[in-house]
């Protein structure tokens, strides 16, 4: 099979055998690649710094039945600010999972890998007001993309545009106040959280990054968003456990 050299995020790893790790690429041309990287957990490897969590690097691979085997790898951006704050840490490692699970292997996009990448700098380098907030409208933005965008401008059961003041995770959105009693899971909202989940969904994250959102309401929409996403993909994303409990 020919190379591929492409540019990827390594958004998983595992030890594999003595020296091996076996890592999750989000790339440019093929989307979800899982890879072997042989004696990157050597010290002296030319692969350690390319090829962690976290990484931006270009990539030269064999294709393989099971897995891509990693011939070269070159580090473009290694974010290393996140790996010295356990908060900002926690939360570009939820950021890596929701591609994780959004995304098959060989399924991908371009767009939404320089989002991410966007995303993790500005936490990073200490270039956004709200990290929380980058992360929900990251939430949003891949529903949008991915087809199961919650509806939040009416109610999802009678159309109603009046005292939309429920989310409802079964019913795909906003419920106002006579659809309440709807089954399944709702969560309690006002007019603040909703108008803010409609601007994270549309903002640009380049915008978003220079607003100061309440942390109460980027911690709302992150938790309805979460349950959200998990209940429609049907996995459970486990990075957000571990960012909640940081919290307490």
């Amino acid at each position: 099979m020919a190379l591929v050299k492409t540019r990827a995020l390594v958004i998983r790893e595992r030890p594999f055998q003595e020296q091996d790790k076996i890592i999750t690429l989000f790339t440019e041309q093929e989307g979800k690649v899982q890879a072997i990287a042989k004696g990157v957990r050597r010290n002296k490897s030319a692969l350690v710094a390319a090829t962690q969590l976290f990484s931006y690097s270009e990539f030269v691979y064999y294709p393989g039945k099971n897995f891509a085997n990693i011939n070269q790898a070159s580090l473009i951006e290694a974010f290393y600010p996140l790996r010295q704050d356990l908060m900002k840490m926690s939360l570009a490692s939820y950021i890596l999972e929701l591609l994780d699970v959004f995304y098959d292997y060989y399924q991908g996009n371009k767009a939404v890998l320089k989002l991410v990448n966007y995303i993790l700098y500005y936490i990073s380098e200490k270039k956004s007001l709200s990290d929380e907030a980058l992360a929900a409208a990251l939430q949003l933005k891949l529903t949008e993309v991915n087809g199961i965008r919650p509806l939040l401008g009416a109610c999802s059961a009678c159309g109603a545009k009046q005292q939309l003041n429920y989310f409802s995770i079964e019913n795909h959105g906003v419920l106002c106040e006579n659809c309440r009693g709807q089954e399944g899971y709702t969560y309690r909202i006002n007019d603040v959280v909703r108008e803010a989940m409609v601007e994270l969904m549309v903002t640009p994250i380049r915008e978003i990054r220079f607003k100061d959102y309440d942390p109460q309401v980027t911690r709302k929409i992150m938790d309805i968003m979460d349950h959200y996403i998990g209940e429609h993909l049907g996995k459970s994303l486990k990075t957000y456990d571990f960012y909640k409990q940081l919290q307490m």
